[in-house]
């Protein structure tokens, strides 16, 4: 028998809120909310539980700090999952200084590569308070790589005006990092220029504090030690930076723009890009392990009107031009799309439905792909997972990607059902899942926990992702039978269709339970978090409902773009 759903569009919403985020009480109620999560934290689904830990937070208080950053040494399961949970929690409701202590003795508690993300945010606070001595500490003298490394990156988050001038002093001894550390501190190092890229031609010494370390970092990608998947990571940041269309892996034309910032043109022809781009409905990217994460939701056999044909044939191409400071579109609104349709080789006579058009764009794509890359597919729905021509990171031969388009074509829907007018495919929209097992992918299959630590994601991992969705994310990996609240409405959450209330409902986590549109923001820091060392590039293409603050919010984590096709 089919299990009755949670809705994502709640009915009463004022009351959801203030149980689930938005709504603060003052410190003197710290009891009422002490008393909510006595209760909640006991609950057997995550949803509950975080719904008792963020109204606990919600009082600010000093005892709400103590109890849930305790409670980080003993989680429940998915363990890692609910540190990551309790870090966001914590650093989105104690960031005064009077909470500093308290995140001091946290962190120092737990120093391990596993607790990284832990002091990354408490880090950033930490700077916010007064302490960035501390960090310049951490980064030069913790005994683990990636907690000097999450130092460095919450003091480029919290633009340390001294981290330029730091990081061409460190510079000098760049020649001697192997491994993991020149992975790591090359990638950061080229993220901080980014950041600081404001100053570039300015005048004063934040211009000569940005040139002298650009000076030094960029002949690094030159490197007989760099690997190529850093190089590329350090060549998208140099194009943000310098502008051009093309991803350089070697340091002269990046130095040209450099030091010739007013040069009409400069002489590319004689430098061969990383790899040719890579394009998937209409957007550009530069990567040799790619991966497509495929929403194969229900809502993805609604038909495909005429308007949304012709807006998915719409090139988007990233912007050329060098950072100069200021400007932009402020991530609210997809950005205005003139370009017109450029040719198409697809049938379009025979592609009916948004996964239809899913469908066709991948194999266009992976059939384009060159022999040196790589590829996998991943697909959501109620639950997520590889094709199964694809399990890891594929070598992108003439027969790996014809047995995948092949087994793309075998997929088919299923018949309407009430709630499902338009057909079934796979369920509900696991978007989350999706991204997180794209993150723990390597050449050989994937890894378990921590894949955010893990050096092997990164060597040979996805260092691209195409992630395709028709709709906001209504399930995640933690789903489970839950009592109703009354402001719970039965339905279906796919289709938003109200049933009759029922006492126990089948509630997902915290990633899939889409009540309001801050609720991205908890997947937009998931995948912040799954991105921080990584360093992929994501791209988003948008189909009907799904809201563009989402995709803008996980494409900003990845240096990508957003293409918005029919709405959104």
């Amino acid at each position: 028998m089919r299990k009755t759903r949670t809705l994502t569009r709640i009915v009463a919403v004022g009351l959801l809120l203030s149980s689930f985020g938005g709504f603060v009480v003052n410190s003197e109620d710290f009891g009422p909310a002490k008393q909510y999560y006595d209760e909640f934290i006991k609950r057997p689904s995550l949803q509950m539980r975080t719904r008792g830990r963020v109204k606990l937070a919600s009082s600010q208080h000093q005892g709400a700090f103590q109890i849930l950053s305790e409670s980080y040494a003993k989680p429940e399961e998915p363990k890692p999952q609910v540190k990551y949970l309790l870090t966001k929690i914590c650093a989105d409701y104690f960031k005064d200084q009077e909470f500093d202590a308290g995140w001091t003795a946290w962190r120092e508690k737990f120093d391990k590569t596993e607790d990284s993300w832990l002091w990354f945010r408490s880090l950033i606070l930490h700077a916010e308070n007064g302490g960035e001595a501390d960090l310049y500490k951490a980064a030069e003298e913790h005994k683990d790589l990636f907690i000097r490394v999450a130092a460095l990156e919450a003091l480029c988050e919290a633009g340390s005006e001294k981290l330029l001038d730091w990081w061409t002093e460190k510079l000098d001894g760049a020649d001697k990092w192997k491994g993991d550390e020149r992975a790591l501190m090359l990638a950061t190092g080229a993220k901080t220029l980014l950041k600081e890229a404001y100053s570039w031609g300015g005048s004063g010494g934040g211009g000569d504090s940005f040139r002298n370390m650009a000076l030094k970092l960029i002949p690094q990608i030159d490197h007989k030690k760099t690997e190529e998947y850093t190089k590329i990571i350090m060549a998208r940041y140099f194009r943000e930076i310098f502008g051009g269309d093309r991803l350089f892996v070697n340091a002269a034309p990046w130095l040209d723009r450099l030091l010739n910032p007013d040069k009409p043109t400069h002489g590319d022809d004689k430098y061969a890009p990383a790899t040719p781009p890579t394009k998937f409905v209409g957007v550009e990217a530069a990567g040799k392990r790619i991966v497509y994460v495929i929403d194969m939701s229900d809502s993805m056999m609604k038909p495909l009107t005429n308007k949304a044909k012709e807006e998915i044939k719409k090139p988007v191409k990233k912007p050329t031009g060098p950072i100069t400071g200021g400007g932009g579109n402020d991530g609210n609104d997809p950005p205005p799309d003139e370009k017109k349709p450029e040719d198409d080789p697809l049938d379009w006579s025979k592609i009916k439905t948004r996964f239809d058009a899913a469908r066709e764009y991948l194999k266009l794509s992976l059939r384009s792909l060159q022999k040196d890359q790589f590829f996998c597919v991943i697909w959501f729905g109620d639950g997520h997972d590889t094709l199964k021509t694809c399990k890891g990171l594929t070598a992108a031969n003439s027969a790996n990607i014809e047995r995948t388009c092949q087994e793309l074509d075998k997929i088919r829907g299923g018949a309407a059902i009430p709630d499902r007018p338009d057909g079934t495919l796979k369920g509900k929209t696991n978007l989350h899942g999706g991204m997180r097992q794209a993150f723990k992918l390597t050449g050989k299959g994937l890894v378990k926990d921590y894949a955010y630590v893990n050096s092997e994601t990164f060597a040979t991992g996805a260092d691209t992702i195409f992630l395709l969705s028709d709709g906001d994310p209504t399930w995640d990996d933690w789903d489970c039978n839950d009592q109703r609240e009354d402001w719970d409405q039965t339905g279906d959450p796919e289709s938003n269709i109200k049933h009759a209330d029922q006492p126990v409902l089948d509630f997902p986590g915290p990633y899939g339970y889409w009540q309001n549109k801050g609720q991205a923001q908890w997947i937009i820091d998931d995948v912040r978090r799954m991105n921080l060392f990584h360093k992929s590039e994501i791209h988003c293409i948008g189909i009907g409902e799904v809201s563009y603050g989402l995709l803008k919010g996980i494409a900003d984590q990845g240096l990508g773009q957003v293409k918005m096709v029919g709405g959104g």
